[in-house]
């Protein structure tokens, strides 16, 4: 089975995972959440990068390389901090920052990805254009954490269900691109 399938399969299955255990009733204190929340996303960060190194030896996907990575990245640091700081939540000026930057990150790359997969996706040759519904999807659900973020869930049951919402919706769409991957060029 090709790398980049298993990668897929196995970043889907994750954020499913996760967005079951985000929809579930809150039983846990925020604390230990951020905690939980950081750990899953130090680990979707790290199958990101793997994916990323993966992405960009396959022909046909080589153009997401950068958008994968950015994405990546992005999520690897978001867990550093809330692993490194699981109380950031209860110092005003902290939580201020931490979620300000993960909006701010959260716009950028949802918009960024959109423009860049409806842009660069027509442009290549119509063999090398694989991946622009994921990366449609994924910048979309990226995009509406970050803007449900900015308006209006403020509380730590909306954060919960939003999260869980576009990790379900990230995870699925994952999962069903790597059960749909069946290209030869992939990584083996």
């Amino acid at each position: 089975m090709p790398a980049l399938r298993i990668l897929l399969l196995l970043r889907g299955a994750v954020s499913v995972l996760f967005a079951l255990s985000k929809l579930a009733p809150a039983t846990i204190p925020a604390a230990m959440s951020l905690n939980r929340n950081g750990t899953f996303s130090m680990i979707d960060g790290l199958l990101g990068l793997a994916l990323a190194f993966a992405v960009s030896k396959s022909p046909r996907y080589k153009w997401l390389f950068g958008l994968v990575l950015a994405d990546a990245l992005v999520r690897l640091l978001i867990g550093i901090v809330a692993i490194a700081a699981p109380d950031i939540e209860g110092r005003i000026l902290g939580s201020i920052a931490f979620f300000g930057a993960i909006i701010t990150a959260c716009v950028a790359l949802g918009v960024f990805g959109l423009f860049f997969a409806l842009r660069g996706g027509r442009e290549g040759p119509a063999d090398a254009r694989g991946g622009i519904v994921p990366a449609l999807v994924v910048s979309a659900c990226t995009l509406v954490l970050g803007v449900g973020l900015l308006f209006g869930f403020g509380s730590v049951d909306a954060r919960r269900l939003l999260i869980g919402g576009v990790a379900l919706g990230i995870g699925l769409c994952l999962l069903l691109s790597g059960f749909l991957s069946k290209d030869p060029r992939s990584i083996r």
